[in-house]
């Protein structure tokens, strides 16, 4: 299996002021088109959840609750998985210099930010054929 490398652009913040993306210096520039009101896909890499073992279950109770009948981990939004990506749509409410200020989200402080893309309801909601 070929492996390859993901570069964080930036990390989650929560702060008293909210939660927000910090972008690195180098990655600064990526962030000019975006504004303020924008809805954007957030994708993170799950750090804490990511160990040899963790990376090695393939079914999860859905949400924690053992009351639930097992899911294959692609069916699911658990954290535990062969890699640890989270994928959040959030709403960008206030950009100042490389601080993205966004909705409140569940991922701990220092979370990695592996990616951001703008949400384009044509292309990441399709009707149905």
């Amino acid at each position: 299996m070929e492996k390859f490398k993901l570069v964080p652009v930036g990390v989650v913040r929560h702060l008293e002021e909210g939660t927000l993306l910090e972008i690195y210096p180098e990655f600064a520039e990526a962030i000019e088109g975006l504004n303020e009101g924008d809805r954007i896909l957030l994708l993170l890499w799950f750090h804490e959840s990511d160990n040899p073992e963790r990376r090695k279950i393939l079914k999860v109770h859905p949400r924690g609750d053992t009351q639930s009948p097992l899911r294959g981990v692609f069916a699911t939004r658990s954290p535990v998985r062969p890699n640890p990506i989270a994928i959040y749509n959030v709403r960008i409410i206030k950009i100042k210099d490389a601080k993205i200020f966004i909705d409140e989200i569940d991922a701990f402080d220092g979370t990695p930010v592996i990616d951001i893309k703008p949400f384009v309801k044509k292309l990441d909601c399709p009707e149905e054929i």
